[in-house]
């Protein structure tokens, strides 16, 4: 590796999203939406089932029916492992509040997504899948720089400089990195670090 500044050493182990862009499960892909075209939830109730002693999200029709759903107010049906089959009473739920914005396609009927903004005001879609964008890849992203960062005192710790190692010795020992943060205190405690970092801790599904 060439005798190069150690920040551009490390950037190219930096994850990058490679597009920006958000998915639906069914329609592809489609340009991220406006501030402005993101709509408030506030029609989602919780309940804290005792048993499992978790919330419960759930939501009143209509007509009056209460219906179960998630945190995002997508219906959760019978064969889903969050399922509840007993219907709380109206009185015991409690409303549900959130940051989290929906996004609904004027033109495409089925194409939903949902929106926080971190402390930085980037709009980050919380419900996709695909690994290169969304929270999930804004966590991974921050245990990749936090690896990085502990990579680069060890080197000076020991006097050297980054460009005296090749790639594959500086992509081992930031994969070391990672997973001892990992293994200190498991993925869940990753997520709320970066979440907390992101100023996205309050997110429900940490």
């Amino acid at each position: 590796m060439k005798k190069r500044n150690e920040l551009a050493i490390f950037e190219e182990f930096r994850l990058k999203p490679a597009k920006d862009i958000f998915w639906s499960s069914e329609k592809g892909a489609e340009d991220k939406p406006r501030e402005d075209d993101l709509k408030k939830i506030d029609y989602i109730y919780y309940y804290f089932n005792t048993k499992f002693k978790k919330n419960t999200f759930w939501i009143i029709t209509k007509s009056g029916r209460i219906s179960q759903v998630n945190e995002y107010g997508e219906p959760v049906f019978s064969g889903n492992d969050e399922y509840q089959k007993n219907i709380p009473k109206k009185s015991t739920l409690k409303k549900f509040k959130t940051d989290v914005r929906i996004f609904r396609d004027k033109h495409i009927r089925d194409l939903i997504s949902w929106w926080v903004k971190d402390k930085n005001g980037e709009l980050i879609q919380v419900n996709t899948k695909d690994e290169e964008i969304g929270v999930e890849f804004k966590i991974k992203s921050w245990l990749r720089n936090e690896a990085i960062g502990a990579v680069g005192l060890e080197i000076n710790s020991m006097k050297k400089k980054a460009y005296e190692y090749s790639k594959d010795e500086l992509m081992r020992m930031i994969e070391a990195e990672e997973n001892k943060i990992i293994e200190k205190g498991g993925w869940k405690a990753v997520r709320i670090a970066a979440l907390s970092t992101l100023g996205l801790g309050w997110l429900p599904f940490i």
